[in-house]
């Protein structure tokens, strides 16, 4: 029989209710009765309540069921819909339109950057990432697309970073099959390799495994960086005579392993170690040389790479000068356009001296002088002012020196009389040291720049009348209005005296320094849209910064 509550229920069409549902009133009568203790009025009513509330309990317990199954058949056609839904959207998406050579491209720009770099404190869990390039199985989990893209793309492969220093016996055979593997899908694609060889006993049946695996590919040697301490691997002839691709070596070595080094294509060679155990090279064919001395005793004798080489060649030089006896003696002439000094003097007086006197450069076009990297903190050499304008002099820097940089402890007026000399100058960089708060030397100051003004004026001479490119890595320890009134005069040489053309400044900020004006930075954007001027304003960021 249906209650008056449930025809009206039934009418308006709302969901399943009880007859015996209680009204407010009632649930307060019977919250009032039970805190007082005394006996209901309608105890028989009561009753047939409770009897009754178990048949209606369970009415209520099947419509439940009843609409939670309903829900259920909801929540499921949603998901399902949503995900069609976004499905479809994906396939619209951009990236579904782009070639499989342009996914391919994006995937490379994507990879971590320990593909590339062997560490110090590398972890064999980093090291099986590597071998396996881990990152690139992870993209080809996106789609059936990807991962043929992934794994079909031999480009994607071609870096092969090693550390056996993260091997043991235990997980050596592991890493070798990684490797084979990676290798394997690189197919006949040109290699990048970097391979740092750990020097334990107990591997070495592994690292002559290694080198054995790496042996079968030299022919695809590309780029090649060896870091080896140990004693030569018996599979090092193999190698070398099959380097036909080589176009760069980096070699740090403990021992000589390598006598000469034959690669037709070779154009950039790096070496870190004793000069004894250096390889015979094509001179005649490097377009770049980095010479990086290692262990004692420190000499001058890698000067003398510098007569055999190619004129074109560009040289580095890192030496640690305060380890250099004073009974070196050495006597270097050299036709080389370019050179780069990298140097730790320590405290030792006239180091620097006795290296500029030793040299002549009659053809120098590029020198570059500054601090021994990666030691940010390395005290900053002294700039032996008088030495360079005898070394200018010998050499008729006047005629042909275009490139200058200079990272040294130099004043303004000692910078402003070496340039005096130099009148084909072009470009300029010149930096201050701030690395290192207890070695700190400011030299791009307003009395720097003023010196460096071009008058346009009959009869009053300027510094470097050919300069072109002005590049300043500074603490910002200048004026804008100077550093504005320098540029603009050099806009005016350039393009208005010269005929034509536009001016470059850089200015390389240092972090934590003031900024440049913005009035200043927008005077320049003007010279900027007048094509008069290239103008770049960064702040630096020292190594292991993030963006």
């Amino acid at each position: 029989m249906s209650t008056p509550k449930m025809k009206t229920a039934r009418r308006t069409g709302s969901g399943f209710t009880s007859p015996l549902l209680p009204t407010p009133t009632q649930v307060a009568n019977i919250h009032r009765i039970s805190r007082c203790g005394i006996l209901p009025p309608n105890s028989s009513s009561l009753r047939g309540t409770v009897s009754l509330a178990k048949t209606e309990l369970a009415r209520y317990d099947a419509e439940i069921v009843k609409l939670q199954t309903e829900l259920d058949r909801l929540a499921s056609e949603r998901a399902t819909l949503l995900s069609y839904s976004t499905s479809c959207q994906s396939v619209l998406s951009a990236r579904h339109r782009l070639p499989n050579e342009l996914l391919a491209f994006i995937f490379e720009l994507s990879f971590p950057h320990f593909r590339y770099r062997l560490y110090d404190y590398a972890t064999g869990t980093v090291e099986r990432l590597r071998l396996s390039h881990h990152h690139i199985l992870q993209l080809g989990r996106i789609s059936s697309r990807w991962h043929k893209i992934a794994m079909e793309t031999p480009k994607l492969w071609s870096t092969v970073t090693v550390d056996t220093s993260t091997w043991d016996s235990y997980n050596s055979p592991q890493m070798l099959k990684l490797l084979e593997s990676s290798l394997r899908r690189s197919q006949d694609h040109a290699l990048d390799l970097h391979v740092k060889i750990g020097t334990r006993h107990d591997l070495g049946y592994h690292n002559e495994s290694l080198f054995q695996l790496l042996a079968k590919t030299a022919y695809r040697w590309r780029h090649a960086r060896i870091v080896w301490h140990g004693k030569p691997p018996n599979s090092i002839p193999r190698i070398l005579g099959n380097l036909e691709k080589l176009e760069t070596l980096e070699l740090d070595l403990g021992w000589r392993m390598i006598d000469t080094v034959e690669a037709p294509c070779l154009r950039h060679f790096s070496f870190h170690g004793n000069m004894d155990n250096l390889p015979s090279l094509p001179w005649h064919q490097l377009r770049s040389c980095r010479y990086r001395g290692k262990g004692l005793p420190t000499s001058l004798s890698p000067l003398s790479l510098l007569p055999t080489a190619n004129e074109s060649t560009a040289f580095t030089f890192a030496f640690n000068l305060a380890l250099v006896s004073d009974d070196d003696e050495i006597v270097v002439s050299s036709n080389i356009r370019s050179v780069e000094f990298s140097l730790n003097t320590g405290d030792k007086p006239g180091a620097v001296e006795k290296l500029l006197d030793c040299l002549t450069f009659p053809c120098l076009q590029a020198f570059k002088y500054r601090p021994m990297p990666p030691d940010a903190y390395l005290p900053v050499p002294n700039w032996p002012s008088t030495h360079f304008l005898t070394l200018a002099d010998r050499s008729s820097f006047a005629t042909h020196l275009i490139y200058l940089t200079i990272h040294a402890k130099i004043t303004e007026d000692e910078l402003l009389l070496n340039v005096k000399a130099l009148n084909c100058l072009e470009e300029l960089c010149v930096m201050d040291s701030f690395t290192d708060p207890l070695d700190r030397h400011v030299v791009v100051t307003d009395k720097l720049l003023q010196g460096l003004l071009y008058y346009n004026i009959p009869g009053k001479a300027s510094l470097v009348p050919k300069l072109r490119v002005l590049t300043f890595e500074t603490a910002m320890e200048f004026t804008d209005s100077v550093y504005f009134d320098l540029v603009a005069s050099r806009i005016e040489k350039v393009h208005v005296v010269d005929g034509g053309g536009a001016f470059s400044a850089n200015i390389r900020r240092c972090k934590g320094s003031r900024k440049l004006g913005f009035s200043t930075q927008h005077k320049f954007k003007s010279f900027v849209s007048n094509r008069t001027l290239l103008f770049q304003y960064v702040e630096m960021k020292f190594e292991g910064e993030g963006n």
